[in-house]
């Protein structure tokens, strides 16, 4: 992703079980470039990234977006599909909450319900807004399938369908 970015492109962030590996892969290039959630709350990241679309026009957006944060605000995307915005959005697709999993481990809780997202179709749902997406099963693919969204003149959904097993995020003191 930070070789495909243009460089005045701003990135929203809303991937907490990924937020590590973005942060050690994925430069913060200028003061205003970069965006994210704060305390926990969740949805922020697609109406902030459609909000800054329409404050810098021209500009490319990219939102990368857990599949549990996307569900909160999804409908965002027919905006930006409406205005033609130049936003991509990633949605890493881990089919849950993978930082309430880890937590709930700390926490010593098991069985914990509405963790897990099965079977959600991010490319129908945005298909339905009329923004157009693709889906990469294969890692070999999202180099390709990232480029044809960034190129997009309006809003593209790329899915990216992760391993749901997460790393340690929290741990007990």
């Amino acid at each position: 992703m930070s070789r495909l970015l243009p460089r005045e492109a701003v990135v929203v962030e809303e991937a907490p079980s990924h937020r590590p590996a973005l942060q050690a892969h994925l430069p913060i290039r200028d003061w205003g470039g970069f965006y994210t959630m704060a305390s926990g709350g969740l949805g922020y990241s697609l109406p902030a990234a459609v909000g800054i679309a329409l404050a810098h026009p021209g500009r490319r957006i990219a939102a990368i977006i857990g599949d549990g944060s996307m569900m909160y605000s999804i409908q965002a995307l027919w905006t930006a599909a409406q205005r033609v915005l130049p936003l991509t959005v990633i949605v890493v697709n881990n089919s849950g909450y993978g930082a309430m999993r880890s937590f709930s481990r700390v926490m010593g809780a098991e069985g914990v319900p509405g963790i897990d997202l099965p079977g959600l179709d991010f490319v129908t749902l945005a298909q339905g807004m009329g923004c157009p997406g693709l889906r990469v099963d294969d890692p070999g693919l999202l180099t390709d399938a990232l480029s044809a969204a960034l190129r997009n003149e309006g809003p593209m959904l790329v899915e990216v369908a992760v391993d749901a097993a997460i790393p340690t995020l929290y741990h007990k003191s």
